[in-house]
């Protein structure tokens, strides 16, 4: 069988590209639609072999020649609907070479006034085919035809003068043009006449109501268009009562004659269940047609079927394949889905670069959600150059259209100061208004701000508001904040059930923090269904790698909570806890392995996992890093400096008089007295009175830089309330008159006091004043009571004295080992060794990092004229004890503590006894020591002074 489609009754279907595209299921599209020509001549052969589709049906044997020649026979005796027929196949060329002639047939018979000619001819001149196209004459024949009632050729006209065909645009005159063809029974006409009414153009008015009596008629009459805008206006409610049911009805009917967007939205009608039982498979394939047909819509939706497996198996692939498909034809949101599977991979390996470029295509078209995550693609670097302020340019555009993430990001970049100045003030209005436009994350920033008074004065009613918002609309994130504010009472009355309430329903949600805060509540009750319920939801937490859980665990085997104890699943819990970045889990085994605490001392793992814990930000942590382990071998000191630092700079006190200190005594840090005195000062003003006392010792000195008695005597008086060194201190400044009138009463109070409280050289101090008589009368008896208490206090310069007082002109034999120490008895140091031939014993020296700055003490104590501490430095500097050896400037110290001693009626008594030592150090010296030992003490003698008991001294 052979078929010849002929443009009898056809309108131009290019004409309906020059009006504006309509989205599905709008109704503002004017169309052109071919429809067919009613021949109905009974008797005409020609005619009987037409059928319903304009197309010819030849006999079996017959032959598209014998057809022609049948129609010219009826056409020379004068049919005119012969005459149409046989007209067009001259024409066009049908079983013959195409003849002009044709043309002459068509406008004979047109002009003898058959306005199916008419109409034939108009659409000629108006296409311009077989004919140059002359949209007058056009005009002139369609007219013809219309006046005589021809519905089509009135509706074409309509269409021309909505598209400005041969003139300008006139829309009141093509709303007349197919209201007259729909008078003449035309349903294009009447769909026409309906789709402007649904969208108004100047001159006519819009009136949905009016559309819609339009839609039922070109329904009625069959036009498979106004059947899809019957339906969709049944859909919407607006201007005719809801009918879904009825709705499907006709979006079925439309979808049976082809037309496309009535499958799509039939299809959308099955998916969903509206108006139809619910079918998923008959939705996907009524989708899937109307894809095929190249409908762009139809196509993104079955890229998102094959995306979301409904009514067909998911298939990433085939969903990419088709989203690409829309995405070309320039479906927007197809467009937007393509760039989300290029960046998650989705069907295809993550390819950055075409996500960033079909993201920004849907951006630039205006789609808000595409805008928005462009920004968080230019705000992360993703397939691009890292670009914050292009993203909050997308931002600013994706929040203008109302979208409420868009107001969220907006914010979060005022609030953090990223590419701005921060600005919370700003910050809170976007937050606010992301928050209204319904954006969960929004609404909990807004929580968040009221409750901490952010960029706006704290209101935690109004917070707790947004909070409730968020949590009730199924943020998760927010019921766990709202199951917290509740079961602490914190901005909302204390209810624990109800706070357990939203803790369980963002537990359910899975979110792992919910689900471990909720197993630690069920975990303190006696129940064993609560607890076993409460070691399932830290299952589940543990499975999403919730560093927290795994503490949690760890802690249910350690305490037994449900079970027995077992220590070693705990440990286990907490390793791999501490492996997954938790810092509590990291902080235990810190500790643990610290102090032995369960497990065997191990400073590999303690320095491990304290040093995780720390870098997290963790306080115990540093601080146990900071101040070392009991463990063998000892944490390196440059470890703790560094953590002591790290402490001090958050203005801990505590680590800023550490840190002080181990920079007066070089502890993992170069000895820097300056460095110590600004931390001193820190931790001083701090309020830290061990820093007060140790500041106003280097002030008094002038360790670290010039001396200043009056801030030293100011910040010692600050610390003596608490301090039994600021105590000793206060006392020598008005024993000696530092920074305040001597006052030798006033001074033995406070030197009383601060021996009381356990000060060494307070007592040493006391010791002195009674055996020189300072402000006193001279008591040895008192004096050596004051010196025994001093040394058993720990001061080397008492247990000079003593040992002093022991010796006699022989070497005393029966001396303690601490006496023989200081006395030059034992240990006479070699020329030739790198150290001391004898190590002082435990309570002669300390041990430790001490050693140096306890020689340092001695020395600007020595400096200034004590001659106990001057022996001090003879025989340390002799033997190589806290300081480097030189045994010459060692008999040197010793030299000049004898003329120190004999100075000072109180202390004459003790020139023999140093003479003595200071002979038996000199024994052992090379005459090459000897000669320089005499240098150095002429030396010493004009530049040290000797101290003046009864006059101020520095």
């Amino acid at each position: 069988m052979l078929s010849l489609v002929l443009v009898v009754g056809a309108s131009c279907p290019a004409v309906t590209q020059a009006l504006p595209s309509a989205p599905l299921g709008s109704a503002n599209q004017v169309s052109g639609t071919p429809a067919a020509m009613s021949f109905n001549d009974a008797a005409s052969p020609c005619l009987l072999l037409m059928t319903a589709r304009n197309a010819f049906s030849l006999a079996p044997l017959g032959t598209p020649a014998q057809l022609r020649k049948t129609c010219a026979a009826e056409s020379a005796r004068g049919n005119p609907a012969a005459r149409v027929i046989y007209g067009q196949m001259v024409l066009f060329g049908y079983a013959a070479p195409p003849d002009k002639s044709g043309l002459a047939i068509l406008t004979q018979t047109a002009a003898e006034g058959d306005a199916r000619a008419q109409r034939l001819i108009g659409s000629l001149y108006r296409e311009g085919y077989r004919v140059p196209k002359d949209p007058r004459l056009a005009r002139q024949w369609l007219s013809r035809a219309a006046e005589g009632g021809d519905g089509r050729s009135a509706e074409t006209l309509g269409l021309m003068d909505y598209n400005g065909e041969g003139g300008s645009v006139d829309f009141p005159s093509a709303y007349r043009l197919f209201v007259r063809a729909a008078g003449y029974g035309e349903p294009l006409g009447a769909t026409n006449a309906g789709r402007m009414l649904f969208v108004g153009q100047p001159g006519v008015p819009r009136d949905e109501a009016g559309s819609v009596a339009w839609f039922i008629q070109g329904a009625l009459q069959g036009d498979a268009d106004a059947q899809f805008q019957l339906g969709m206006a049944l859909l919407r409610g607006s201007a005719i009562v809801a009918d879904a049911h009825g709705a499907a009805g006709w979006l079925a009917a439309a979808a049976a004659r082809n037309q496309r967007e009535a499958k799509a939205m039939l299809a959308e009608l099955y998916l969903s269940g509206k108006g139809v039982s619910p079918d998923a498979l008959r939705g996907f394939s009524l989708m899937t047609e109307a894809a095929r047909s190249g409908l762009a819509y139809a196509q993104r939706r079955t890229g998102d079927l094959y995306a979301q497996g409904t009514g067909v198996t998911r298939n990433d692939v085939l969903a990419l394949e088709w989203h690409r498909k829309a995405a070309l034809n320039g479906d927007t949101n197809a467009q937007f889905a393509l760039a989300v599977q290029y960046r998650l991979g989705q069907g295809c390996p993550v390819d950055f670069d075409a996500a960033i470029g079909w993201m920004r295509g849907a951006a630039q078209a205006g789609l808000a959600v595409a805008q928005n995550d462009l920004g968080t693609m230019l705000q992360a670097g993703e397939g691009t150059r890292r670009d914050i302020g292009e993203a909050r340019l997308w931002y600013e555009r994706a929040s203008e259209q109302g979208l409420g993430i868009a107001s969220y990001n907006l914010a979060s970049l005022a609030r953090a100061g990223l590419g701005e100045p921060r600005d919370l003030a700003r910050a809170y209005r976007l937050a606010r208004l992301g928050a209204q436009r319904g954006n969960a994350q929004a609404q909990v920033m807004l929580g968040g701000m009221l409750f901490a008074g952010e960029g706006a004065p704290a209101d935690k009613a109004a917070g707790f508001a947004w909070y409730r918002k968020a949590a009730d609309g199924g943020d998760r994130e927010a019921e766990r904040i709202v199951a917290m504010l509740y079961i602490n009472g914190n901005g909302v009355p204390r209810d624990e059930k109800l706070g357990e309430s939203y803790l369980k329903r963002a537990a359910m949600h899975g979110d792992a923090q919910a689900q471990t805060a909720l197993a630690i509540l069920l975990l303190k009750r006696p129940s064993p269904d609560e607890q076993s319920a409460a070691r399932e939801w830290l299952i589940k937490a543990v499975s999403q790698r919730f560093g927290p859980a795994y503490a949690a665990m760890g802690t249910l085997y350690a305490k037994g909570e449900g079970a027995a104890p077992d220590q070693a699943s705990a440990l286990q819990w907490f390793t791999r806890g501490a492996e997954s970045n938790d810092e509590v889990s990291q902080r235990i085994l810190c500790l643990a392995y610290a102090n032995g605490s369960g497990v065997a001392p191990d400073v590999v793992k303690a320095q491990r996992w304290c040093t995780a814990a720390a870098g997290a930000g963790d306080t115990l942590a540093m601080r146990q890093l900071a101040t070392g382990f009991a463990t063998d071998p000892p944490l390196p000191s440059a470890t703790r400096a560094y953590w002591q630092w790290r402490l001090a700079s958050n203005g801990d006190a505590a680590y800023e008089l550490m840190l002080a200190d181990s920079y007066d005594l070089g502890r993992g840090v170069a000895v820097d007295f300056g460095a110590a005195l600004y931390w001193f000062r820190r931790a001083a003003e701090h309020g830290n009175v061990d820093a007060q006392s140790a500041l106003a010792s280097h002030l008094f000195s002038g360790l670290g830089g010039e001396s200043d008695d009056l801030e030293a005597l100011e910040w010692a008086s600050r610390a003596a309330a608490a301090s039994a060194s600021a105590m000793d201190l206060t006392g020598e400044a008005y024993l000696y008159g530092r920074g305040v009138a001597r006052n030798p009463q006033i001074a033995r109070r406070w030197l009383e006091k601060a021996a009381t409280a356990g000060s060494a050289d307070a007592a040493n101090e006391l010791a002195n004043v009674y055996q020189t008589g300072n402000g006193v009368a001279c008591d040895d008896t008192l004096a050596a009571q004051w010196y025994r208490k001093a040394a058993a206090l720990g001061s080397r310069q008492a247990a000079i004295a003593l040992a002093l007082h022991q010796q006699d002109d022989d070497g005393a034999v029966a001396l303690t080992a601490r006496a023989r120490y200081w006395l030059a008895l034992e240990g006479d140091p070699s020329t030739k060794a790198g150290g001391p031939t004898s190590t002082p014993p435990a309570d002669a020296m300390q041990a430790g990092d001490r050693l140096d700055f306890d020689a340092l003490s001695a020395l600007n104590k020595a400096l200034a004229g004590m001659p106990f501490a001057q022996i001090e430095m003879g025989i340390l500097f002799w033997r190589g004890g806290g300081v480097m050896r030189d045994r010459a400037l060692g008999d040197a110290w010793l030299r000049r503590a004898q003329s120190a001693f004999g100075a000072q009626p109180g202390w004459r008594c003790f020139v023999q006894p140093a003479r003595i030592v200071e002979a038996r150090v000199r024994a052992g010296l090379t005459e090459a020591e000897r000669e320089r030992a005499d240098l150095l003490t002429e030396n010493l003698l004009m530049t040290v002074p000797a101290i003046n008991v009864a006059t101020e001294m520095k």
